[in-house]
């Protein structure tokens, strides 16, 4: 409870003891004004303040002569008290005029009662209209106030509108139901191409094509229902000089616009981020070089062309590889190299100008084109023909003469149910059968033979698996004598176990590792596991056998050949003398010479050397003079025509007994793989072999 109200015109306390009828008087008065209003005094004050009115007004009665103005102003207290109730008068005068008929000699007094209440509700009634007067002035006051404040507020929301408006970065329009404009910023008027005059009276229905206009319309029912305060759509709309100008168009109704209410339309300008999108997505799907689809779009675009080919004459995809082409960038530049991809481009779509046909770029070298056929499309040799005559013919890039003919796969009218994916593999695989062929050579898909390639790729990706689960180890083939049939020397080569395809043999396991490049970790592993056997048993026989290891082209060329044999000896404890080490005669006849230069750093470290896959040719007998070799091994293409031209007087066999007796001149040892019988081995002997390996020693 608040404070008590102080008051202004009566004592703290009176002087005279009051009557019991006087408290009990007062006691009553202010129980009755309870329920009339609410009065911020505590009950024991206010009976108290009433107590000392009481007396006040008892007093007024009994005097000679009406103190008129000390009983007005007891009313005045009863308002400032807070006794303005809708009966707070009422009560007070019920209460007050029976109480005071009840004071001893009222009676004779009653006429003073009157007027002494009457004083009393003058001056109630004049104190309660000037606080009434004073509310209502203060309300006012506060109203206008309020007033004065809410339009200060209105002109800065303008002004901040206006500032909105003005310097937005998009064009904003007011608009009425129907669209037409009440007001728009010059922003809009750059996008419209329109001056603000020329803007006066335009409707924004004009501004959009017919098949949008449609869209707009509703929006704008949407937001005269109520059923939504602001919709955006995506439009074109027209300029002053007859461009479309792309832009999202949002238009709200600001508190409810209604069917008379106006609509704010913000209009972002999207032209160029559209140009943009369009720029990048191009970019996305082509080549920026040759400007020519990419794989990407490529890919697309046969997945369409597959599912709608014609049955009766169906789609050809051609994938080339410029055969040349790193030549041309390493001798004359990537720029010479650029320039020619440039032209093979051009070239490629003017080939194939008149057909349905995409030409697209794949990356580097490659390039891809996808014919869907007619009657009068040429057969894919004949396309393949004019390709390589149109791409080996001369072109002048960058002041060089250059010419670049081209690998080619061919899928030709595919079996239905090759998706896209499945056409993009059988190609590249075709593709990479062509190259193994030679240069510009050119392979058609061929079902059976992409299942084989398969199985070979299948076979190469699960090696390294296989070695890492056991499934690899490491066998001893023995080397025999032919004079006396004493085994010489242990081959050391590799066994796969393969769960599904059997054993497989060294020379498939070697081939597949040299596909994937896991030749040298896995060389390293075999030329290991070799050295460690022998060194066995060396420590229990010293005369005993040494192994062989041969290398395949690449473990031959590899820069640090030497250093990771001398840490394998060392990691063993073999004596390079007991090691025999076998490199291919085909990359010993490579241009950088990296393979005769390793054999002769072995060589020069006490290893002992052979030619692997040694033939009848000059290149092959010239290596005997030029590099430290202590043997060859006859190439097994050539066993193998042997023994099935034994007894004949061939070519190969004359070439085989004078190349071996060159050999045998040299004083260097003859070693044949793939003796079988004892046939064999006995015309082996007889025209100069020193060893032989293969079935024969069995028996």
């Amino acid at each position: 409870m608040t404070a008590p109200i102080p008051s202004t015109s009566l004592p703290v306390s009176s002087s005279r003891t009051r009557s019991g009828h006087r408290v009990k008087l007062a006691r009553a008065w202010a129980n009755s004004l309870d329920g009339t209003a609410f009065i911020p005094l505590e009950n024991a004050a206010f009976r108290l303040r009433l107590e000392h009115v009481v007396d006040r007004l008892v007093d007024a009665v009994l005097a000679e002569r009406l103190a008129e103005d000390r009983v007005r102003s007891t009313g005045r207290d009863l308002v400032a008290w807070g006794c303005t109730g809708a009966q707070s008068l009422q009560v007070t005068m019920e209460v007050l005029g029976r109480g005071l008929l009840e004071l001893p000699g009222a009676a004779k007094r009653a006429e003073r009662i009157v007027l002494v209440l009457g004083s009393l509700a003058a001056g109630y009634t004049e104190a309660l209209r000037i606080s009434t007067m004073e509310q209502q002035e203060s309300m006012s006051q506060a109203l206008l106030k309020a007033l004065h404040e809410s339009r200060r507020q209105a002109r800065a929301v303008e002004a901040e509108f206006e500032d909105v408006v003005e310097n937005s970065v998009n064009g904003i329009v007011l608009t009425d139901r129907d669209g037409t404009f009440l007001r728009a910023n010059d922003v809009l008027g750059e996008i419209l191409g329109h001056t603000r005059d020329e803007m006066d009276g335009l409707s924004l229905f004009d501004l959009v094509r017919p098949a949008e206009e449609r869209q707009l319309r509703d929006a704008y029912a949407t937001l005269v229902t109520g059923a939504a305060h602001r919709v955006q759509c995506e439009l074109r709309l027209l300029r002053k000089d007859g461009d479309s100008a792309w832009a999202t168009v949002t238009v709200t109704a600001p508190g409810g616009a209604g069917p008379t209410g106006r609509f704010v339309v913000v209009v972002e300008d999207r032209t160029e981020l559209n140009l943009l999108h369009g720029q990048l997505n191009h970019q996305a799907l082509h080549d920026m070089l040759t400007r020519l689809p990419n794989r990407q779009y490529f890919t697309t675009s046969l997945e369409r062309v597959v599912r709608h080919a014609s049955p009766s004459t169906g789609i050809t995809l051609y994938h080339l590889d410029l055969d040349a082409f790193s030549l041309i960038t390493h001798g004359l530049g990537r720029r010479v190299g650029d320039l020619l991809l440039d032209s093979v481009a051009h070239r490629l779509e003017g080939l194939f100008e008149g057909e349905d046909a995409m030409v697209a770029r794949f990356g580097a070298d490659e390039f891809a084109v996808l014919v869907e056929n007619s009657p009068t499309t040429p057969d894919a040799a004949t396309t393949v023909r004019r390709i390589n005559e149109e791409l080996s013919e001369p072109v002048y890039v960058g002041g060089h003469a250059v010419a670049s003919p081209a690998s080619i796969g061919v899928v030709d009218r595919p079996p239905a149910g090759m998706d896209a994916a499945s056409l993009l593999e059988a190609a590249e695989m075709t593709l990479a059968r062509a190259k193994r062929n030679g240069r510009a050579q050119w392979a058609l898909f061929d079902p059976f033979q992409d299942d084989r390639d398969r199985e070979v790729f299948g076979l190469a990706v699960s090696l390294p698996g296989a070695w890492e689960n056991g499934q690899l180890s490491v066998e001893h083939r023995p080397l025999v004598r032919l004079a006396d049939g004493e085994v010489v020397g242990l081959d050391a080569v590799l066994s796969w176990e393969h769960p599904y395809r059997g054993l497989l043999p060294h020379e498939r396991c070697a081939e597949l590792a040299e596909e994937t490049g896991l030749i040298l970790p896995l060389g390293g592993w075999l030329l290991g596991s070799a050295c460690r056997d022998a060194e066995r048993r060396r420590a229990d026989l010293a005369d005993s056998p040494p192994p062989h290891v041969g290398l395949t082209p690449n473990q031959a060329s590899d820069p640090d050949l030497l250093g990771r044999v001398l840490g394998v000896l060392d990691d063993t404890g073999l004596p390079a003398d007991r090691l025999w080490l076998g490199i291919p005669a085909a990359a010993l006849a490579q241009d950088g010479g990296e393979a005769a230069e390793n054999l002769r750093l072995l060589a020069g470290a006490g290893v002992a050397t052979e030619i692997l896959d040694f033939g009848t040719c000059p290149a092959d007998l010239a290596h005997l003079e030029d590099l430290p070799v202590r043997a060859v091994r006859i190439a097994r293409r050539l066993v193998r025509r042997q023994a099935r031209h034994a007894g004949e007087d061939s070519l190969v066999t004359a070439a085989l007994r004078e190349v071996l007796a060159v050999v045998r001149r040299t004083g260097t040892t003859v070693i044949v793989d793939g003796v079988d019988t004892p046939e064999q081995a006995e015309w082996w002997r007889c025209v100069g072999a020193d060893v032989a390996q293969g079935a024969f020693t069995a028996g």
